[in-house]
C-alpha cells in the first residue's frame, strides 16, 4: 500500500542508487590510482605491509646512492695509484740509466723532477666529493666508513651496513707527518756494498720532514748510491701495488653490493605491486558495469517518484 505522506519504493530505489553511486565513485577512483589498496581501509594488511616495503624500498635507494658515491671515490683513487705507479716507475728507469757509462746525470735528474711535479699533479687530482685518498695534506690519514648496503631488523628498525677503508694503505704524500705518505716517509736500505742509505722520493714541506735524503741525481752520485735509491724506489712500488690491489677490492665491493640492492629494489616494487596494483582490465570492466547499475538505478528512483505522483493524482 503507498502513503501519500511517503514512498517506501522511492526510499527503497533511493538507498539503492546511493549504494551504486558509492560502488561507482570507488571504480573511478581506482581507475585514478592503478591501485585497488589505496588508503588503510581499503585493505589494513595489506596497507601496512606496502607501507613498510617502500619505507625499505626508499631506504635501499638512498643506500644505493652512497654506494655508489663510496665507489666513484675508489675509482677516482684507483685511477690516481695507477698513474702515480707509472710515473715512479719512469723514475726506476730514469734511475737505471744513470748507471751507464756516460749517462748524463744532470739531464736525467731534470727529468726525474719532471715526473715528481706530475706526480704532485696526479696526487691532487684523485679527490672526489671532498675526499682525497692519495693525499692527506696536514692531516693524518684514517679509517673510513663507506655505505655499503642496508638491512632491516626484527624490529623494523634500519641498520646501515658499512665497509671500512684505511686510507693510510694509500695515501702517497702527508704535508703533515712525512711519514704518514708511501712516497714522503723515508726507506732505510742497504747496498751490495755493504753501504746504508736513507731516501725518500717527495718533499712536499712536511711539518714533520722524512729523515734521510731525496731522491736525486748529480754529477757526483755514485753507482753505490743509485742502487740504494733503485731498493727504495722498489719498496714504494711494492706499498703502490698493493694501494692499488686494495682500492680495487673496495671498488669491486661495493658496486657488487649497489647492483645487488638495485635487484633488490624492483623485486620489493613488484611484490608491492602484487599487493596493492589493480587489474586495469578488470577495474575497466568493473567500471563500466557500475556505470550501467548506477544508471538503472536512476531509472528505478525515478519510477518510484512517478508511482508516488500517480498515487496524488487519485485524490485531486
Amino acid at each position: 500500500m503507498s502513503g501519500i505522506s511517503s514512498n517506501a519504493s522511492a526510499a527503497g530505489a533511493l538507498a539503492l542508487l546511493t549504494g551504486s553511486t558509492q560502488a561507482l565513485e570507488d571504480q573511478q577512483r581506482v581507475m585514478v590510482t592503478g591501485r585497488k589498496v589505496d588508503r588503510a581501509s581499503d585493505n589494513a594488511a595489506y596497507w601496512s605491509i606496502s607501507k613498510a616495503m617502500n619505507s625499505t624500498g626508499m631506504s635501499m635507494s638512498a643506500a644505493t646512492d652512497a654506494s655508489e658515491l663510496g665507489a666513484a671515490t675508489a675509482d677516482a683513487a684507483s685511477l690516481g695509484i695507477s698513474k702515480a705507479t707509472e710515473l715512479v716507475q719512469d723514475i726506476q728507469t730514469k734511475l737505471i740509466m744513470a748507471k751507464a757509462v756516460g749517462a748524463d746525470k744532470g739531464a736525467l735528474n731534470a727529468e726525474i723532477t719532471q715526473l715528481k711535479e706530475q706526480l704532485g699533479t696526479v696526487m691532487k687530482s684523485a679527490g672526489f666529493a671532498g675526499q682525497n685518498w692519495l693525499s692527506s695534506g696536514s692531516a693524518k690519514p684514517s679509517t673510513t666508513s663507506l655505505v655499503a648496503s642496508v638491512s632491516t631488523a626484527k624490529d623494523g628498525s634500519t641498520q646501515v651496513n658499512t665497509l671500512d677503508f684505511d686510507t693510510s694503505k694509500t695515501n702517497l704524500a702527508s704535508s703533515g707527518d712525512a711519514a704518514d705518505g708511501i712516497l714522503t716517509r723515508s726507506y732505510s736500505v742497504t747496498t751490495k756494498a755493504g753501504n746504508t742509505y736513507d731516501y725518500h722520493l717527495l718533499d712536499v714541506g712536511s711539518a714533520t720532514p722524512a729523515g734521510g735524503s731525496e731522491i736525486a741525481l748529480s754529477s757526483s752520485t755514485s753507482n753505490d748510491e743509485i742502487d740504494g735509491m733503485l731498493s727504495a724506489v722498489g719498496g714504494m712500488l711494492n706499498k703502490m701495488w698493493s694501494a692499488g690491489a686494495e682500492l680495487g677490492s673496495v671498488s669491486g665491493n661495493l658496486q657488487g653490493t649497489s647492483s645487488v640492492m638495485q635487484k633488490l629494489q624492483d623485486t620489493l616494487a613488484i611484490s608491492t605491486g602484487r599487493l596493492i596494483d589493480a587489474n586495469m582490465e578488470q577495474v575497466s570492466a568493473n567500471l563500466a558495469a557500475a556505470k550501467v547499475s548506477s544508471q538503472l538505478k536512476t531509472m528505478g528512483l525515478s519510477i518510484a517518484n512517478q508511482q508516488g505522483a500517480n498515487t496524488l493524482a487519485l485524490f485531486r
